[in-house]
């Protein structure tokens, strides 16, 4: 028996005439019929009597009936549910900044193949922003907000910075000597260096558009420089600094400078800054089950 057959006959009992099932099922009136002749043979039953176009169940097709609709609604569910297993297969291109993508996503990515083993992710370390209108990326994580109005925009998580230095270098350098090391790929960090470099005349003894460059010359104790705080915490020796009182600061100055947006707005120098962390995608890829299902585990990987 051809499970289907059942659609047939659900619907022919309920429309009654073979035209009205044939234009709600979008077949000819010739199928349903066939189908429903079929249907009786493999039952070996007379599901219907027919009066005129008009087909009654019989006493054997009105017990059968309500089972049948039942039945046929498990095959529906069964078809959703393989369209939306079948939906978790496939490729997804991630777009993110170099550093999020090796110290964050890369370690959360055994626990993503094991809940969705048929989905692989192409994870592009971009320093430039991917075009997402010529589907150079599903999904792109960026630190500063898109300007297109067309684009899906989410807030997932924040990044904060800070002053670091090695603690070799606060140890052997005279404060007076304290020089600074220059990150140049993002403009807002750059204006806030720029700003301590006039106000407090600081020297810049290097400079770097390379993130995990300037992490390294710290490392290398070559002078102080703005580092997020999840890159500086994998060197236990990076401590953060006040530039402004040439100090090192402590655990309760840091939070209280991270969650008080009033009193960084209030220092000539901020020592910490938050930067928003956007998931974006084109309008178009959403409608994908497997690009919203690595748009949702972004989510919660940054938001944790």
């Amino acid at each position: 028996m051809d499970w289907h057959d059942l659609a047939y006959f659900v619907c022919l009992v309920e429309q009654q005439t073979l035209t009205a099932c044939a234009e709600q099922l979008g077949v000819q009136h010739s199928t349903v019929s066939r189908r429903i002749e079929r249907l009786e043979q493999a039952l070996s039953l007379t599901l219907f009597d027919r009066l005129g176009k008009r087909y009654i169940l019989t006493q054997e097709g009105e017990l059968l009936y309500a089972q049948a609709a039942e039945v046929q609604k498990e095959i529906v569910t069964f078809e959703r549910m393989a369209i939306d297993q079948n939906a978790m297969q496939g490729s997804v291109i991630i777009s993110a900044p170099p550093v999020l993508a090796n110290e964050v996503l890369i370690a959360e990515l055994p626990a993503f193949r094991e809940r969705y083993p048929d989905i692989v992710l192409h994870v592009r370390g971009d320093v430039h922003f991917s075009d997402l209108y010529r589907k150079e990326a599903d999904i792109a994580l960026r630190l500063s907000r898109p300007t297109q109005d067309d684009l899906l925009i989410r807030t997932i998580s924040h990044v904060n910075y800070g002053f670091f230095a090695h603690q070799d270098y606060i140890e052997h350098t005279p404060i007076e000597q304290w020089q600074l090391i220059e990150f140049q790929a993002n403009a807002r960090l750059s204006n806030w260096l720029q700003d301590l470099i006039h106000q407090h005349s600081y020297p810049v003894i290097f400079s770097s558009n390379d993130l995990y460059v300037t992490y390294s010359s710290v490392c290398q104790k070559l002078g102080i420089a703005i580092l997020p705080y999840f890159l500086a915490a994998k060197n236990p020796a990076l401590l953060p600094i006040n530039p402004v009182d040439r100090t090192v600061m402590i655990m309760h100055e840091i939070a209280a400078t991270a969650v008080s947006h009033a009193h960084i707005d209030n220092q000539a120098i901020p020592l910490v800054q938050s930067q928003p962390l956007y998931v974006v995608m084109h309008p178009d890829v959403r409608r994908s089950a497997r690009v919203r299902v690595v748009a949702e585990w972004l989510g919660s990987v940054f938001g944790k």
